[in-house]
């Protein structure tokens, strides 16, 4: 077993030495020290000269492991000795082979950001050149304090699969209640696959926010289907000071890794899902009353799931109900407080027979992962495969039926930002996406509806934070709409439809030298093996900069990017999807998020182009305003914030065009980027503009930058990478 410990103490020379041979010291690169960092009187390191690993090896004859320790501390400055020397001695009498890592202190985000990459390397490092350093494993147990601990919980998350260390312990992590900047998410979440077993120590005297937050971190962990532990205690874990051993008999400390090193693989019984078994519900008298309905009538149109569905049956939703079901002879089936198993239950006791509508609308989930009304929560695994369960029932008994999937609305029983709830049913929204086919099962997501741009609930469309008022449910079945429609194959009854075109969702308008619908289909056979760490969303300037997938003309035969250089210089190092498709306007992308090509990705970053197709007037499209453009633009953004919640989103300015500064369309886009600009200061969005550096001082685009006064050539794809790298670099 190899073990990781990050702390925030240093160790001393001297100390060193008597453990670790020949080698000593070691940059994170793998090179020899020359200048030792200083730990000072107090034991901690004030000043870091480099980034280093310090070498512990264990007098046992046979090593249990190796542990690398990343000290705490509150980021300016690190707790080397205590929590890195005397918790490394204390890992070394009980067998262990010990590393510390000496990483970038400072306040500052982008330090933080070097600090946390300093992790990774050391963790890659010692992955590939264990044996080389003497060590009889590589590392993979991981242990973090306060600010060490901060640091090991982003870093597995960002680790790739297979890559996360047997165990993560954390010991009184710190800030786990900071948000992404213009978010409610929290910066730090569980790796969305946890493979490792996490161990988490918390002070029930600790700030009350960020206890909170360890504890959902916790609650979410087991949620994602990982295994955890987590022990909340009143007395000291330990006691600061540089002459106080932290891992005194004394301590709570001390026996908390001990334990956690040596609890065996933690079993959990997954043979069978409880969300799949057929469990009866606590409303027998509706069920009755709806089996007599079904015995009597034929429905074209049948809602299932739970109080959600249920609530279309009160007085204040009728105007909805009457719009857009009524019409087409449908019948709620929606049980208030249901989960999965009981609408397995409903469906084995008859509730389908002899029906054969032409549309299932299925919206359940939320109450699975509902913790303060049930005994037991399901993870998202399990919601998944009880949602999965009853997919396959409906398909059995009904295969000609097509079948709405609703992704799980984005309630919480804690108010309008994300806790451990919404967590969990957004990764089962990962899963559930995956059963569409676009034949019988069709993915319908929502909820960008319900959010703000930072991603809170709108209190207006759910006013208890879980159930969509008559406003979010007129919104939701407008929404749903034009899918609907399709598949009853009638007429559209949404009689709002918005004058905006640029934020009315449409496929493919114009024809281009490529195969739209082609493009469409290869981002979706290729978009989850890829896993991407960045994805690019806009038209043509996104299209032929480069990646993947491939660029082809419309006849299959292979075409050029135009940017490649500048792509491959930028993009070698990471996973990248180009979501660009030539002369996509707003609407088209909409289309395009809403028919699956973000759903069940990860990415770090999502860039966001587009908006200059919007300002062409077609026979197939209008020009639009620079409010419309803007209001699409928006758009587009809500729904990349709703889908990849963990992301964070770049979102450009309009490039310019037209060679002069005077062209019409120029100073429509410049109206376009000044109105932008106040939207994204106003919600607090990263917004980009690099315009400036693509025009002369006179304000003239020469075809130096982009050959046809539009697209970027390799120098002006150049300038776009240039701004790019500044700012994944700070990540």
């Amino acid at each position: 077993m190899t073990v990781l410990l990050f702390t925030g103490e240093g160790i001393m020379a001297q100390e060193v030495g008597a453990n670790t041979g020949n080698t000593k010291f070691l940059l994170i690169s793998g090179e020899k020290v020359l200048q030792v960092n200083k730990i000072e009187k107090d034991g901690i390191i004030h000043h870091l000269n480099n980034p280093m690993l310090r070498l512990f090896r264990t007098r046992s004859k046979i090593s249990n492991g190796t542990v690398l320790v990343v000290p705490g501390g509150d980021f300016s400055f690190i707790h080397t000795k205590q929590e890195g020397i005397k918790v490394a001695r204390f890992l070394t009498e009980n067998g262990y082979d010990v590393v510390v890592l000496d990483y970038h202190i400072g306040t500052e985000s982008s330090i933080q950001n070097l600090a946390e990459n300093d992790l990774l390397s050391t963790y890659q490092y010692l992955k590939n050149n264990f044996e080389k350093l003497g060590f009889s494993n590589s590392p993979n147990v991981l242990i973090g304090f306060s600010a060490g601990a901060n640091l090991a919980a982003k870093a597995v998350e960002r680790l790739n699969k297979g890559e996360q260390p047997e165990k993560l312990i954390l010991i009184s992590p710190v800030d786990m209640d900071e948000c992404m900047n213009g978010s409610v998410y929290p910066t730090i979440m569980p790796p969305t696959n946890p493979e490792s077993e996490l161990f988490m120590l918390v002070n029930e005297n600790d700030r009350v926010e960020n206890k909170t937050s360890c504890i959902d971190y916790y609650k979410t962990w087991i949620g994602y289907d990982g295994h955890a532990v987590l022990k909340v205690v009143k007395d000291s874990i330990y006691l600061a000071g540089k002459n106080i051993n932290p891992t005194a008999e004394e301590f709570q400390l001390r026996h908390f890794i001990q334990n956690s090193l040596e609890t065996g693989k933690i079993l959990v019984n997954t043979d069978v899902n409880p969300a799949t078994i057929p469990t009866e519900g606590y409303n027998s008298g509706r069920l009755a009353e709806k089996l007599k309905l079904i015995a009597h009538n034929k429905y074209d149109l049948i809602l299932m799931g739970n109080s959600i569905i249920n609530n279309f049956e009160k007085t204040q939703y009728q105007e909805v109900w009457n719009q857009f079901f009524a019409p087409r002879n449908a019948i709620n089936l929606g049980f208030s407080g249901y989960r999965t198993e009981n609408i397995l239950w409903n469906i084995q006791k008859g509730i389908l027979n002899g029906q054969s509508p032409k549309a299932i609308i299925l919206e359940v989930g939320t109450n699975n992962v509902d913790e303060k009304h049930y005994p037991t929560r399901h993870t998202a695994s399990q919601v998944a495969g009880g949602i999965e369960a009853i997919v396959k029932e409906i398909r059995s008994r009904l295969p000609e039926t097509k079948i709405v999937l609703l992704r799980p609305f984005p309630g919480s029983y804690d108010g309008p930002n994300p806790t451990s709830h919404r967590a969990i049913l957004d990764r089962s929204a990962d899963l559930i996406s995956k059963l569409s086919d676009r034949k019988y099962v069709f993915y319908c997501d929502v909820n960008h509806l319900f959010l703000n741009l930072d991603g809170s609930i709108k209190h207006e469309l759910m006013s208890d934070w879980l159930h969509p008022t008559p406003l979010g449910a007129k919104l939701w079945a407008q929404s749903m709409e034009p899918l609907l429609s399709q598949l009853m194959n009638d007429k559209v009854l949404d009689t709002e439809i918005n004058s905006n075109t640029a934020v009315v969702p449409v496929s493919k308008l114009e024809q281009d030298s490529y195969n739209w619908w082609d493009r469409h289909n290869d981002v979706m056979a290729i978009k989850d093996s890829i896993n991407p760490e960045i994805v690019l969303i806009g038209n043509s300037i996104t299209h032929f900069w480069g990646g993947t997938p491939d660029l082809k003309y419309a006849d299959g035969r292979a075409r050029k990017a135009n940017g490649l250089i500048s792509w491959n210089n930028l993009f070698r190092k990471y996973r990248v999807l180009n979501l660009g498709f030539g002369w996509d306007r707003t609407q088209n992308v909409l289309w395009r998020l809403d028919h699956g090509e973000l759903d069940g990705l990860h990415p770090r970053t999502v860039i966001i182009h587009i908006g200059t197709n919007n300002t062409s007037q077609t026979p197939n499209a209008r020009a639009n305003t620079a409010d419309e453009i803007v209001e699409g633009i928006m758009a587009v953004y809500s729904r990349v914030r709703s889908k990849v919640p963990g992301a964070k989103i770049i979102l450009m300015s309009v490039f310019p065009r037209e060679e002069k500064p005077d062209h019409p369309r120029r100073q429509l886009i410049n109206k376009i980027n000044i109105k932008l600009e106040q939207f994204a200061r106003k919600n607090n969005i990263k917004l980009v503009d690099i315009g400036p550096r693509l025009v002369t001082q006179e304000g003239i685009l020469t075809r130096e930058i982009a050959g046809d006064y539009c697209h970027p050539t390799e120098k002006g794809y150049q300038i776009w990478a240039d701004t790019i790298k500044s700012i994944l670099e700070k990540e």
